[in-house]
């Protein structure tokens, strides 16, 4: 009869217990191994992230210059891999990658409404320009209704003229502008019309102010 101590380990046990410790190594260095791994190809794909971010960033700053007017010198230059990049310093690159999208778009709008303010100061000088030759050219072509024959000055003051009529249609109290060259230097209203003279005097608004001068033609005044 063969007696057997509780403190002894069957041979056979041994062996599944070691067996047991060496696959549960194995799979725990597998793990490991494939956790590294998988780190490794999230870590390379930051990385080239982190370019393609770097690279995007650089044409954005440059288009921000150029639309504030501070064309850059040279284009920009493609980034480099980084060596490493922690997703710490990755997220600070997503956040400086929105700003400078919202700080190109602000800079768009900007120079969109400084363009359309200069198209429209454009387009108002051109109408103001359009307007003025419009009239100097109304000025020109207008009928002579008079020429002055003389000037009466006091103390340097015109205070009435005598006119040359050339149409029948000018009377007493007829509005008429003085012509010189196709502007208008003044005005004067007819005042007197007899068999001696056709005589009109400067309106205030001009009066002292103007020196009207002996061959002025005067018009109508045009509108």
């Amino acid at each position: 009869m063969k007696i057997r101590f509780l403190g002894q380990i069957p041979a056979m046990n041994i062996t599944q217990i070691l067996l047991g410790s060496t696959a549960a190594m194995l799979l725990a260095a597998l793990v490991l191994s494939y956790s590294a791994m998988r780190d490794g190809e999230v870590e390379d794909g930051r990385r080239q992230s982190a370019k393609e971010i770097l690279d995007e960033n650089a044409r954005l700053q440059a288009e921000i210059d150029r639309l504030r007017g501070a064309q850059p010198a040279a284009a920009p230059q493609p980034a480099e891999i980084p060596d490493s990049m922690p997703s710490e310093k990755f997220a600070e690159l997503e956040e400086e990658n929105k700003r400078l999208k919202e700080a190109k778009e602000e800079a768009e709008l900007k120079r969109k409404q400084a363009e359309e303010e200069t198209l429209a100061m454009n387009e108002r000088q051109s109408g103001q320009h359009d307007k003025a030759a419009r009239r100097a050219r109304l000025i020109g072509q207008a009928m002579l209704m008079a020429q002055v024959k003389e000037v009466a000055m006091d103390k340097g003051v015109v205070q009435f003229v005598i006119l040359d009529v050339k149409q029948n249609n000018v009377r007493e109290g007829t509005r008429l502008a003085i012509r010189r060259n196709t502007g208008i230097v003044g005005e004067v209203v007819v005042t007197r019309m007899d068999a001696e003279a056709t005589v009109a005097d400067p309106l205030p608004n001009v009066e002292g102010k103007i020196e009207v001068q002996k061959g002025d033609e005067l018009i109508i005044p045009p509108l």
